[in-house]
């Protein structure tokens, strides 16, 4: 698993690149994983209609390989910093309103010493739009193209609990894609990241055009610190 950091405009974000000729292990695990889970995750949408398997298949493909990057990163930093961190649980987690906008979203709990962080791993498939616009370069209206998103409610969910960290992935290709991919050469960006405090602080309430909800979101994405300090932050 190879990530490099990359700078645009004075904002860094996390190109990981897995190999299935140096990653096979990693690859199956997270293939056979993705088999297992499809098997029992709602195959219904939030309008009832039904999900084709190959399709909740990629999402959960998806939401895995965003887990295992950003948890590899970590583990790579906690290492040249001489830090050990224990991966307490991690899972997938069914949100029906964040699939409806094309979200998938795994919890993780990690320990370090004596303290635990709550962290929530998104993840999203982008391909309408620039990869220099998902950071907000340049701006339109205000705006970039993606938003960080930390906690919500809707009208068929109360308001969240507030997590610790989130962490937001993008997969620049279409979903049916990755089925294939992900057996070659398959890219992942660890996009954004940002502390319960920053979304407290910097962030701002959006509908996000879901009617009836309310997003915690930070937009554009490079109006806060980028996600390579934010993880220095969880391991100090």
């Amino acid at each position: 698993m190879l990530h490099k950091l990359v700078n645009l405009d004075g904002y860094t974000y996390i190109k990981t690149t897995l190999s299935y000729s140096s990653d096979e292990r990693v690859i199956n695990e997270i293939v056979q994983k993705a088999i297992r889970m499809t098997g029992t995750v709602n195959p219904h949408s939030p309008d009832g209609k039904l999900r084709q398997q190959d399709t909740r298949f990629h999402k959960l493909l998806g939401g895995l390989v965003a887990e295992t990057t950003f948890l590899n990163y970590l583990q790579t930093q906690a290492d040249s910093k001489k830090i050990t961190f224990e991966l307490i649980d991690s899972s997938f987690s069914q949100d029906e309103d964040l699939s409806r906008m094309g979200f998938n979203q795994i919890d993780a709990k990690i320990r370090l010493g004596k303290k635990t962080h709550d962290i929530e791993i998104r993840s999203s498939f982008s391909y309408k739009t620039t990869l220099s616009r998902l950071f907000g370069v340049p701006l339109i209206n205000g705006k970039g193209a993606f938003s960080l998103i930390g906690w919500y409610s809707s009208r068929n969910k109360p308001m969240e609990v507030k997590k610790d960290y989130y962490i937001f992935a993008i997969h620049f290709y279409e979903p049916s894609e990755i089925q294939e991919r992900i057996f070659d050469s398959i890219e992942v960006y660890l996009a954004a990241a940002a502390s319960k405090q920053t979304l407290e602080e910097k962030g701002e309430y959006s509908s996000l055009k879901q009617d009836g909800a309310k997003f915690r979101i930070i937009n554009p994405l490079n109006s806060i610190d980028d996600p390579v300090k934010v993880i220095d932050e969880i391991l100090s």
